[in-house]
């Protein structure tokens, strides 16, 4: 059926004018349960369609979208798409992708499991995670609330085609599970969470594992306090030190590149990292969160390193971005591809060893990042750690620094690697940062 309506849109569109056009086709569902204090709080189901058209009539663009697929609202998207082309200016850096860039080898890639599960089935799930935090709790002698246990199935099918003959499939499924809980100490409440993610939902830990976790998070930040404005070294826990590569994503984007808002637009090939930090973009990593074939535009993916023993190798350019620039595409429309972390240090020694004396951060709040400056400044909470040990834990912080020093600066990542996403790291060890507390 969709593949029907694409070949009925893509030839229709010719038939009134466009001199190129594509499609995207997407259709989703999912389910979610949670429950607060021992108890179902909600059952949420979910199913939705979209189709997106976009034609072009020589190098202007027009695109428009509906949610209802049905004979008379596409119609309606069509004649949208077109009006909007002909009232839109001309753009040299508009249009599809050289065909000879669109993917022609399509891996099974192993993105999609069937996991089926019943509303009660999950809400076992869910129950068992929140008595999973209750448990520990109690183990230790303390009392917490677990404020919401949640368990969220989902999948998807999207299919990407355009007037040059492209048609590519995606489907994917996912799975997911948090537990949120309280603590209370001196009239003081902590809140913490731990959560956790698969494709397959068979893969998972024990949903009592993920309960206990966010128990230990949050019984761990009791009796939380400040700490003296310093300079020390600071250690990012993995999660916190994705958001790093994060910043570095979006100042290589087309977009930040070609609107000139990005603090590292002058470093292509230039040394950016440590020589012995490199980061790799593997697409077709099985059964990975951004594994896929072709990009949002139908050109092909490819691994490669996007740092190379420090160098900068390379940016993320969709056609677009990369016309802009006078570039290449790098089949990165829609974004970054599964990143993996390699560092060709020794990292027997854990890192809160390494560090000695200084800051473990492992939550950060705020957004206070210059994209085109590189200025970095985040509240964060975390532990003070003295000679290689976790002293106690410590909020309203605030660190500083600038993204640059703050790469090269590097000293070590950790081999604590976390497989929750499509970045895989360990923890980050910095050499300095300004910490700004009382």
């Amino acid at each position: 059926m969709p593949t029907t309506i694409i070949e009925q849109v893509l030839s229709e569109l010719s038939k009134r004018g466009a001199t190129a056009a594509e499609v995207v086709y997407s259709e989703g569902s999912g389910v979610s349960v949670s429950c607060r204090q021992g108890e179902v709080d909600t059952i949420e189901n979910n199913a939705d369609k979209s189709l997106i058209v976009t034609a072009y009539k020589n190098q202007a663009k027009g695109a428009a979208s509906t949610a209802v697929i049905d004979k008379a609202s596409i119609e309606l998207t069509l004649d949208k798409a077109l009006a909007i082309a002909e009232l839109t200016e001309a753009d040299e850096a508009a249009g599809l992708a050289d065909k000879a860039l669109l993917a022609t080898e399509f891996k099974d890639l192993h993105t999609y499991y069937d996991n089926h599960k019943t509303a009660e089935q999950l809400v076992e799930m869910a129950l068992a995670a929140s008595q999973g935090a209750t448990d520990y709790a109690q183990s230790v002698g303390k009392a917490i609330t677990v404020d919401e246990a949640n368990v969220q199935l989902g999948e998807g099918y999207s299919i990407y085609a355009n007037s040059q003959g492209f048609f590519g499939e995606k489907r994917g499924s996912n799975a997911s599970a948090s537990v949120v809980t309280i603590a209370e100490q001196g009239g003081l409440m902590e809140r913490e969470y731990w959560w956790d993610a698969e494709r397959n939902v068979e893969l998972f830990p024990s949903l009592e594992q993920i309960g206990q976790l966010a128990a230990s998070r949050t019984l761990e930040r009791l009796g939380s306090r400040k700490i003296k404005s310093t300079k020390a070294p600071v250690l990012f826990d993995p999660a916190t030190a994705k958001s790093l590569i994060g910043h570095m994503l979006s100042a290589i984007s087309g977009s930040a590149l070609y609107q000139e808002s990005s603090f590292l637009k002058d470093d292509l090939n230039q040394s950016i990292f440590p020589e012995w930090f490199s980061l790799y973009e593997d697409p077709f990593l099985p059964s990975g969160f951004a594994s896929r074939n072709f990009d949002s535009n139908g050109v092909q993916t490819k691994q490669r390193h996007i740092i190379d023993e420090g160098v900068l190798k390379g940016f993320l350019l969709s056609v677009y971005s990369a016309r802009r620039l006078g570039l290449q595409t790098t089949g990165n429309a829609g974004g970054a591809h599964n990143l993996m972390v390699q560092s060709k240090l020794d990292t027997q020694t854990p890192l809160l060893e390494m560090m000695g004396t200084g800051l473990y951060v492992t939550s950060l709040m705020g957004q206070g990042v210059n994209p085109v400056t590189g200025d970095y400044s985040r509240g964060a909470s975390g532990f003070w750690v003295e000679n290689g040990k976790i002293q106690f834990p410590v909020s309203e912080l605030t660190i500083a620094g600038h993204l640059k020093n703050m790469f090269k600066s590097l000293v070590a990542v950790g081999n604590d690697v976390d497989l929750r996403s499509k970045t895989h790291t360990g923890s980050w060890l910095l050499e300095e940062m300004t910490i700004a507390g009382d």
